[in-house]
């Protein structure tokens, strides 16, 4: 049995909490948000890991104190506010022996995993060309909000609070990213003066070319759409109006259009959309822990997703 608990009063409430709640061979055992201290939370003995849902700068901070007391730790992305902290948090983990997860969930979506089966057979040949293009409004430029996550050097700003993700998932479907050109767009709505698109140029490892837009400021527009594009033919992925909900595959090639049917992940009554996918990475991290299985995405994957929103940012 593992026992986890959790620190953040809104994600770790409505997210984490019945994520890691459901999970056979696992138990919260508290929750710590709010103004409640979380280094006191910490000097508990019935606690073998947390799940954090904080902001980078208090994750980093928190992740830190825990990793030394021998926790282990499934962490928030980005991993932290700089990629200086992340590295930190790597050598320790990796020092400590502790096991480590982030919360890059797209990938764990049915309908994500089936592109990427048809991607890795090739069903349509080998991949020439992807581009993302995912739009939405933010709550804080929505409101008038001042948080963190409008400040680009506290972790937030539509690179690395946002597309954090969709890095991590370029990745997955592309291979490594070898170069990148982005330009960022601004908003008076952003009060901390964090960009609030991007728009990128990528070249992949494997010679794949990508496009990326990314806005978190549009007004009446929730669309998320990948495009792969292979030697024989199209593959979209898209979904409207929801974050991991609502996805569908089109192909399109010689053969005409079709629509590929995947059987959709299933959440429970009243359980946020996004809490069926965090916890199928609940459920690893948990089987890392008790059972010495592998862990992925891990603090690996989030040293690497900081190492390219540095680059992206240094070259702007």
């Amino acid at each position: 049995m593992l026992n986890v608990g959790i620190i953040g009063s809104h994600f770790g409430l409505i997210g984490l909490k019945p994520a890691f709640g459901s999970i056979q061979n696992c138990r919260v055992v508290g929750v710590c948000g709010g103004r409640e201290d979380w280094g006191t939370f910490l000097q508990r003995n019935d606690i073998d890991a947390v799940a954090l849902a904080v902001p980078p700068k208090a994750q980093y901070e928190i992740a830190k104190v825990a990793i030394q007391k021998g926790l282990h730790v499934f962490a928030e992305k980005p991993m932290a506010a700089n990629l200086a902290q992340a590295k930190e948090l790597y050598a320790l983990a990796k020092k400590k022996k502790v096991v480590t997860g982030i919360d890059f969930e797209f990938p764990e979506i049915a309908e994500w995993k089936k592109v990427k089966e048809l991607l890795d057979k090739k069903k349509f040949g080998a991949l020439k060309h992807v581009s993302v293009d995912w739009d939405w409004q933010s709550g804080d430029l929505k409101y008038g909000r001042k948080t963190w996550k409008t400040d680009a050097k506290e972790g937030g700003g539509a690179l690395s609070f946002y597309f954090s993700h969709g890095l991590y998932y370029l990745e997955r479907f592309a291979g490594k990213i070898q170069k990148t050109q982005a330009v960022f767009s601004h908003s008076p709505l952003s009060l901390n003066g964090g960009e609030v698109g991007v728009d990128m140029l990528l070249k992949f490892k494997s010679g794949v070319i990508g496009n990326v837009h990314v806005s978190c400021n549009s007004p009446g527009l929730v669309r998320h759409r990948l495009m792969f594009t292979c030697e024989r033919g199209i593959i979209v992925l898209e979904n409207r109006n929801a974050i991991v909900d609502n996805f569908d595959i089109k192909t399109f090639g010689p053969h005409g259009t079709h629509v590929v049917k995947v059987k959709k992940d299933k959440g429970r009554k009243g359980e946020d959309e996004r809490v069926k996918t965090v916890r199928k990475l609940a459920k690893r991290f948990v089987d890392a822990c008790t059972r010495k299985k592998k862990m992925f995405p891990s603090f690996a994957d989030g040293l690497r997703v900081q190492e390219l929103i540095e680059k992206i940012r240094s070259a702007i």
